[in-house]
C-alpha cells in the first residue's frame, strides 16, 4: 500500500474523529446550559427528518421547547467553486422548513423558530463568511426564514489545558433567534453581539464522556474508526473470566481469539450506545479492515479476532482530565492503519474499496459528507 493511501486513511480517521468531538462538544454544552431549564429538551445525535419524499440527516438537532430549536451541520470547509457553494447552500436550505424535531418525551414537534448552525474549521472562516454573505444577502440567492448561523471551531493545543473553541463568524451577520428562551446564558448572548462575541470553550473533561458513550456521528464511520472503537470498548466484553485474567496478567500482550458474528456484534454495539443506529455493513467493513491489518480472519460464519492490548500506557503522562482515553483511541488508530498499510493484500484492499463505492451509491439524501472539501 502506498504512503499516499496510508495518509488518506489517517485523514479520513481524523476528519471523522474531529466531527464526533464537535457534536459531543455541543451536546455537553447545551445539556449543561439548557438541560434543566426545559422539560422536553432533547439533543438528537442521529436525526432523520421527514421533508416530503426525502429524509434529511443533519449532524444533530436540538429541541429546546415549542418556541425554539436548532439544526446542526458540521462542515470541514466550503468549496471555492461558486456552483459547488450554491449546491451546499441548497442542501442547508432544505433545513429551512417546518421540520419535526425529536423531544425528550419521545415524540416530535415543530418549533416556532428553528435556526441552522453551520460549524466549520477556523482557518478560512472569514473568507467563507464573506462569500456566503454575498450570495445569501447581497445577491439574494436564498430567502432564509431560519437564520443560518456560521460558527468556526479551533482545537487549541497551545494553552495549558487543550480545548475546542467556538466563535461566531461575524462576516455572515445572522444571529441566534433564541430570545424567547429567557435563559441567562443564551447562545445569542454568549456567541452574539450582546455578549461581544465571546468564545465558547469546551474541554475534554466536558465532552469525553459523551463521545465514549456515543462514539459515532450521523455519517457512516470509516473502517479504521469503527475498528478502534470495537477493539477498545466492545471486544473486551467478549472475554470470559479466565481470558480476562490472562489478558491482565500479560499486560494485554498475549493474543486471545475472540469469535464474533456481524449481526451479534452490531447488536452489542447498539446496546452499548443505548438504541444505537450502527448498521451491519459498517461493522463488516471494520472487521474487514482488521483482516487487512492481520488482526482478524473471516471464517465463513463469522470472524475470529486476534485480540491483544496495544495502548494500555498511552496517555498516562497527560494529566488533563478526559484526555487519556481520547489519546488511546487515536494512537490505536495509528497502529492499526500502519499495520494495515504493511499487511493488506490487493484482494483485501479491493474489498475495502467496494465499501466506498457502495457508500456513494447509497447517498439517498444527496447530502455532502464530512470530508468532501478541503
Amino acid at each position: 500500500m502506498s504512503s499516499d493511501s496510508r495518509e488518506e486513511l489517517l485523514k479520513e480517521f481524523n476528519v471523522y474523529d474531529k466531527a464526533v468531538d464537535i457534536v459531543s462538544c455541543w451536546e455537553s454544552s447545551l445539556k449543561y446550559i439548557y438541560g434543566e431549564e426545559f422539560d422536553r429538551f432533547y439533543f438528537d445525535r442521529f436525526p432523520s427528518l421527514d421533508a416530503g419524499e426525502k429524509k434529511l440527516t443533519p449532524d444533530f438537532t436540538v429541541f429546546f421547547d415549542e418556541s425554539y430549536g436548532l439544526i446542526g451541520e458540521v462542515k470541514r470547509t466550503f468549496p471555492d467553486d461558486r456552483k459547488a457553494i450554491l449546491s451546499e447552500l441548497e442542501q442547508i436550505a432544505n433545513y429551512d422548513d417546518d421540520l419535526g424535531l425529536k423531544h425528550a418525551e419521545g415524540g416530535r414537534a415543530v418549533p416556532e423558530t428553528c435556526d441552522i448552525i453551520i460549524i466549520i474549521e477556523g482557518s478560512s472562516a472569514p473568507q467563507i463568511g464573506t462569500r456566503l454573505k454575498r450570495i445569501i444577502t447581497e445577491e439574494d440567492e436564498f430567502d432564509f426564514t431560519a437564520n443560518p448561523v456560521l460558527i468556526r471551531y479551533h482545537f487549541n493545543q497551545d494553552a495549558l489545558m487543550s480545548r475546542y473553541e467556538f466563535q461566531r463568524v461575524t462576516q455572515l451577520e445572522f444571529e441566534f433567534q433564541d430570545d424567547n428562551l429567557d435563559v441567562e446564558d443564551s447562545l445569542s448572548y454568549i456567541l452574539g453581539e450582546e455578549g461581544e462575541y465571546q468564545t465558547l470553550s469546551v474541554y475534554p473533561k466536558h465532552f469525553s464522556s459523551f463521545k465514549v458513550r456515543k462514539p459515532i456521528c450521523n455519517d457512516a464511520p470509516p473502517g479504521p474508526y469503527l475498528a478502534t472503537f470495537l477493539w477498545h470498548k466492545i471486544f473486551p466484553e467478549y472475554l470470559n473470566e479466565d481470558q480476562y485474567e490472562i489478558w491482565q496478567a500479560t499486560n494485554g500482550q498475549k493474543r486471545i481469539p475472540v469469535e464474533v458474528s456481524v449481526g451479534g456484534l452490531t447488536q452489542r454495539v447498539n446496546n452499548y450506545m443505548h438504541n444505537g443506529t450502527v448498521k451491519q455493513v459498517w461493522v463488516r467493513r471494520a472487521l474487514d479492515f482488521l483482516c487487512g491489518a492481520d488482526l482478524a480472519e473471516e471464517d465463513g460464519s463469522g470472524y475470529t479476532i486476534r485480540f491483544m492490548g496495544f495502548v494500555q500506557d498511552v496517555g498516562e503522562e497527560n494529566i488533563q482530565e478526559g484526555s487519556q482515553e481520547l489519546d488511546q483511541t487515536r494512537e490505536l488508530a495509528n497502529i492499526f492503519i500502519r499495520r494495515y498499510s504493511e499487511s493488506v493484500t490487493q484482494e483485501e484492499e479491493a474489498r475495502m474499496e467496494e465499501y466506498d463505492e457502495d457508500d456513494e451509491r447509497d447517498d439517498s439524501t444527496e447530502q455532502s459528507g464530512l470530508g468532501d472539501f478541503g
